[in-house]
């Protein structure tokens, strides 16, 4: 795809696969398009990969980590040339692998699963459709090409994580509210696989022609990232909410058919920022100044002022390895929403702001920007709500720092 058909809109409209609260393609887009020495970008929690997508497509050099292997894929899918008559024709070739496979009901697991994870798989997935994935995950695996394998993988993946009707029991697994809510699944993986192949290749921005500079991803954790120091020119990143969305909650119930453990999952969702403390070198008096300046914390019970520290802490650590990782006068854009918890108004972009100044990240911009209704992953404010809040909550803070040089 050329620079000239490349823009914000098409990246917005064309996802390879769904993942809630994505970043605004807009964000990164008006920071990467002004410059034309080609820059290295980072975004140490990648995931879907809009910031990863639009530094390709303005000719950058981009990587990108995160700790949910779906995330991975996503972004992986989502940066990669797309060789589409291959591509088809592995899909074409699985889906008849898989169909003259005779697979009995106790054998209708994803390989290597565990009891945890089978019981998993049989609240979520009728019989006949257990079959099938484990018919489709089979012919899939035997894929020699790496990449279109992984084209695959996101094909059925997709099946999955749906908001109304897919190939699971549930309703709303694209939101990460999985709930289930049939007793049969809507449609069957044999009859959906192709089309969602094919919906991905149709979302596919790169070309097997493309010339523009790779993107990498893998998995990682931003508090302890595995490059080297002052590697990287430009920082573009979405931190995680305070009260994030718990993607594994849905994403799991495909990660399962990849090869993944329900216990292996719930230790990743365990590791995510804000669900463990220390990484942090931050002393506790600076911890407790920049939670009280976070909003009245006091008004909550115990148990949420230990959410607010690990969060801070958390992000703590992944500011100092973005200041680590930056060229001296190299450049940070974070996205972070403020939130509420328990009725309590919580400035996320304070923690952050603070943090920065603390490892000498200057800021240069602040902004809020509107998330329009239809892009929002959490409930609208009630209708009784303070004017000025419910405002808030409809805005996201987009923060521009430099590194001290």
């Amino acid at each position: 795809m050329s620079n000239s058909t490349f823009s914000p809109e098409l990246v917005g409209r064309r996802t390879v696969h769904p993942f809630p609260a994505r970043m605004a393609a807009s964000i990164p887009w008006e920071i990467l398009r002004s410059h034309k020495q080609q820059l290295r970008i980072l975004d140490p929690m990648a995931g879907s990969g809009t910031s990863l997508i639009v530094a390709r497509g303005t000719g950058h050099l981009a990587c990108g980590f995160d700790l949910d292997p779906l995330a991975v894929l996503i972004t992986t899918v989502g940066t990669a040339n797309a060789e589409l008559v291959k591509i088809q024709n592995a899909a074409q070739n699985s889906l008849s692998v898989a169909k003259r496979m005779d697979i009995p009901g106790r054998q209708a697991y994803p390989t290597s699963a565990d009891e945890e994870t089978k019981e998993f798989v049989r609240y979520w997935f009728d019989l006949e459709a257990r079959k099938q994935l484990t018919a489709l995950s089979r012919a899939i695996a035997t894929i020699e090409d790496n990449a279109t394998r992984k084209f695959l993988w996101c094909g059925l993946s997709r099946m999955i994580i749906t908001k109304d009707s897919g190939v699971s029991l549930a309703r709303d697994v694209s939101h990460s509210r999985p709930h289930k809510w049939f007793a049969r699944a809507p449609v069957r993986p044999f009859d959906l696989f192709e089309s969602a192949v094919d919906r991905v290749l149709k979302a596919s921005l790169f070309q097997s022609s493309e010339s523009a500079p790779t993107a990498s991803v893998r998995r990682g954790d931003a508090r302890k990232l595995p490059i080297e120091a002052e590697s990287i020119d430009l920082v573009i990143t979405s931190p995680p909410y305070l009260n994030a969305i718990d993607y594994m909650r849905g994403h799991k119930l495909s990660l399962v058919w990849l090869g993944h453990n329900i216990a292996a999952l719930r230790q990743i969702r365990g590791e995510s920022v804000g669900a463990e403390a220390g990484y942090s070198e931050m002393d506790d008096e600076k911890i407790t100044a920049i939670c009280k300046a976070m909003g009245h914390i006091d008004r909550l019970p115990t148990r949420f002022h230990r959410m607010i520290t690990r969060y801070v802490r958390d992000m703590d650590a992944v500011i100092k390895e973005i200041a680590r990782v930056l060229v001296r006068n190299g450049q940070a854009l974070l996205v972070i929403g403020d939130c509420t918890v328990r009725g309590v108004y919580i400035r996320n972009s304070i923690a952050i702001r603070m943090l920065a100044e603390d490892h000498n990240l200057e800021r240069l911009w602040q902004k809020r920007r509107k998330i329009p209704d239809r892009k929002r992953y959490l409930p609208l404010p009630p209708k009784n709500s303070d004017g000025a809040l419910a405002k808030r909550l409809r805005t996201e803070v987009v923060m521009s720092f430099s590194k001290s040089g």
